[in-house]
């Protein structure tokens, strides 16, 4: 079986270091386990270090412009049937895809979101195609009202949105078939395919950590719904939790990108910032319990799967939970809060309380040994790919 594996925004075979790449390299070791891979990166040094799979092609191919007056942005938002209007079509980029697929049968082509199966003209090969949706593209749409300044743009882009979830569904009702990271089925041809982590261990340890007061939590601060999450957590909760726990401590874990964060990690007390680390597993094994303070953002937190994955107790929101396979309860897997003293109340419960802490870790553990492990991912992707033909 020969496979075409389309990248269009990241050096694949570096290292990971954001859940969008961990689940391209998770697609690409699923794939390369029932056929032969071959991949088009539009991405500059792009060397495959992974058995069954060729770098066919690695370039950057600039982007075109294409220029939009207002009528034409108003039509947009009435789009039914044609993706391209609203996802214009690179025509360098299918020119070398057709190229590769014009002198070898593949039996998939494969590519990871809607916008870029648009943009490398794959449509064309819908009896062939399977696209990973991933998050859902209208929330992805709806995520950016909190950069948007004026009120018609805010109304522009809600209508927007309404028009991509429509494209969407269209697109997937003809291609081969579709992943989704959400276990809340809403598009046509779609299947369940949760995100995994790229670390985590094989067993508990003998000894979970015993009255530990340290927090952890672990994020790539260039994302700003973990700049915002974690910037409310410590002007709003973390002195909640201190007034109780008075040598609670907070690990800050993950590249600082912004100033204005790093500034409040580096003045605040108790609160240490450490950066990028070497070994992630030494920064899990000496915490209570781990934080994932989202309150904006799409798809699932790569970073709460990792921390379940690593044998530690959670505290997140309602949006950090959000992809999280329904066989994980709260309450008995992980603690949820909607509110700051919810937040700190679960968080003071859970270092206090280590016959609690300990219980709800063994039950999430052997949950996500389950459901998101590399092995459960490749199942989902063989067992869609085989069934349907």
């Amino acid at each position: 079986m020969n496979i075409l594996f389309v990248n269009n925004f990241y050096n694949l075979f570096a290292k990971a270091d954001c859940g969008a790449s961990q689940r391209s390299m998770c697609l690409i070791r699923a794939l390369a386990k029932i056929g032969h891979v071959d991949v088009v990166s539009f991405v500059d040094d792009t060397v495959s270090d992974e058995p069954n799979v060729d770098v066919v092609f690695s370039e950057m191919v600039e982007m075109e412009t294409h220029t939009e007056n207002r009528l034409a942005k108003f039509f947009k938002l009435f789009c039914k049937r044609n993706p391209y209007a609203i996802y214009p079509i690179n025509k360098k980029k299918s020119k070398i895809i057709d190229s590769f697929v014009a002198n070898k049968k593949y039996d998939y082509i494969v590519i990871r979101y809607l916008n870029y199966a648009c943009e490398c003209g794959l449509l064309k090969y819908a009896d062939q195609l399977i696209l990973d949706i991933d998050d859902d593209p209208k929330e992805v749409v709806l995520m950016s009202l909190d950069k948007t300044k004026t009120w018609r743009n805010k109304q522009y882009n809600r209508l927007f949105a309404n028009t991509v979830n429509r494209i969407t569904c269209h697109v997937l009702e003809k291609v081969f078939g579709g992943f989704y990271s959400s276990p809340n089925k809403v598009y046509p041809n779609v299947v369940f395919l949760p995100n995994v982590s790229s670390f985590c261990v094989s067993g508990l340890d003998a000894d979970l950590p015993k009255n530990s007061h340290k927090l952890l939590v672990v994020g790539k601060y260039s994302y700003y719904p973990n700049v915002e999450g974690l910037e409310h957590f410590i002007i709003s909760v973390f002195p909640m939790i201190r007034k109780q726990i008075q040598d609670a401590e907070l690990d800050v874990v993950g590249k600082m990108d912004d100033g204005k964060l790093r500034s409040l990690c580096e003045s605040t007390a108790g609160v240490n910032l450490r950066g990028f680390v070497e070994d992630i597993k030494s920064a899990y094994a000496g915490c209570g319990c781990v934080i994932v303070p989202l309150y904006k953002g799409t798809g699932t937190s790569v970073k709460l799967v990792e921390a379940l994955a690593c044998g530690k107790a959670v505290v997140t929101t309602p949006v950090g939970m959000r992809g999280l396979h329904p066989d994980f309860q709260e309450g008995v897997d992980y603690l949820l809060a909607d509110s700051d003293e919810g937040f700190a109340h679960n968080v003071v419960m859970l270092l206090t309380d280590v016959e609690m802490n300990e219980k709800m870790v063994r039950s999430a553990f052997g949950k996500t040994q389950l459901h998101y492990s590399e092995e459960a991912f490749s199942e989902i992707v063989s067992s869609t790919l085989c069934s349907r033909r």
